[in-house]
């Protein structure tokens, strides 16, 4: 269900590239919650999420994303 406290996502950028990953818009905005890559995780740079793209993330940032 969708009230699960436990969604996560695990998004990462490969070659630097823009990267989309699924994220069930019934949790919100996501949050990130660890970053895993060398390369800064930064909202609104290299990683975000709008209706349009869903959740992303680019030049490298890896990441886990959680709901709020």
């Amino acid at each position: 269900s969708y009230n699960d406290r436990d969604y996560e996502v695990t998004c990462s950028s490969t070659s630097n590239d823009m990267t989309r990953c699924n994220w069930d818009a019934r949790y919100g905005q996501p949050r990130m919650v660890q970053q895993l890559s060398q390369s800064a995780c930064t909202q609104g740079r290299t990683w975000g999420y709008d209706d349009r793209n869903g959740l992303w993330v680019d030049e490298g940032c890896r990441a886990r994303f959680a709901n709020r």
